[in-house]
């Protein structure tokens, strides 16, 4: 749909979620290698215990946000200490694993950081870059349900020298926008409803006979002083202006942190509404202050905001959403026009 999805889906599928399986002799006397919390999503959080000795160095780790996922950042490297091993020469990392925790709760995330594992071959004694593991959280991620606020994710690595475990934890923090909490609530059909109630109408018109539309009605007919008129414009162009003073603004959703409200020409509301009403308030926008929309049919995709001079904003009345739906080139090289209206139901 946007640049968002397209994102977060190409991040997913190169990545898969869990603790790297470490190589090594099936014989080896080493202690095992420390297992990832064991406690369930929910369930208060206890750090891992970091080693005693100094062994790994932690560099530079931290949180990058990008589109709707944060990125991780950081490095760890040996320094192999003669003081924690007669085999300090023998020290690699064996193991890695994270774990995304709730600051504001303190429990366990069930939330999946997702890496390339064909980036980290291991054992090793390179430095290991979480970078170039592409290692990310997903916002939208079903596992946060409406959890929102403070976060972070705990990177563990593990190094072993054949004998003993040298375990190292470093925190990268992020913050969940609470705008994904929101469009949470109401949960049920039973919450009373946040906004009004709209309904929709198709109409057609054209750049050349019925090139004005009024909304309330959802009729066309040639009019240079309608809510809306459309016209060609010399680069064979099609654009919007109003005949009476109403404004224009496209939507806003795509600013708000949240990818399921982004809505375009293949996706209305009432398509991720589960059979709810769609409300006025699923339109969101900054302010609508625009006064013309240029290429249309170029934009078609793009679902818009508009108010007429009876705009109200408490009963929703002079509020419209428009997309356009369909345009076709007639052999004057005019245009017939379909468009979408939402409206407040009446």
């Amino acid at each position: 749909m946007n640049f968002k999805q397209i994102l977060l889906g190409s991040a997913l599928a190169v990545t898969t979620f869990g603790l790297v399986a470490c190589g090594g002799d099936s014989g080896s006397n080493a202690d095992p290698t420390p297992p990832p919390s064991s406690a369930s999503q929910g369930e208060p959080y206890v750090p891992p215990q970091n080693t005693e000795y100094d062994v790994i160095v932690v560099n530079g780790v931290g949180s990058n946000v990008v589109g709707e996922a944060v990125f991780f950042a950081g490095s760890f490297s040996l320094k192999l200490d003669t003081n924690a091993s007669k085999n300090a020469d023998q020290i690699a990392f064996n193991n890695i694993s994270f774990q995304v925790v709730n600051d504001t709760k303190g429990t366990v995330s069930g939330v999946p950081v997702v890496y390339n594992t064909a980036a980290l071959a291991l054992p090793t004694q390179g430095v290991i870059n979480i970078a170039s593991l592409q290692a990310n959280v997903s916002l939208t991620d079903p596992g946060f349900g409406s959890e929102c606020g403070a976060f972070h994710v705990d990177i563990t690595v593990n190094a072993t020298d054949g004998e003993k475990n040298f375990p190292m934890t470093a925190k990268a923090t992020f913050n969940r926008p609470d705008s994904y909490c929101q469009a949470l609530i109401p949960s049920s059909s039973s919450a009373a409803p946040v906004g009004i109630v709209m309904t929709t109408c198709d109409v057609q018109a054209s750049t050349n006979g019925a090139n004005g539309i009024d909304l309330a009605t959802c009729t066309a007919a040639a009019n240079p002083a309608a809510d809306i008129v459309v016209a060609k414009d010399g680069n064979g162009d099609v654009n919007i202006t109003s005949g009476n003073g109403s404004m224009f603004s496209p939507i806003t959703n795509g600013d708000d942190g949240n990818y399921n409200d982004d809505w375009s020409k293949d996706y209305y509301p009432e398509d991720n509404k589960g059979g709810l009403p769609t409300y006025n308030t699923d339109f969101k926008f900054k302010a609508i202050a625009g006064t013309g929309l240029n290429k249309i049919i170029e934009n078609e995709a793009n679902v818009y905001v508009v108010k007429t001079a009876a705009y109200n904003e408490a009963t929703a009345a002079g509020f419209f959403a428009i997309v356009l739906l369909e345009a076709q080139e007639t052999t004057n090289k005019d245009f017939d026009l379909t468009f979408r209206v939402w409206k407040a139901a009446q």
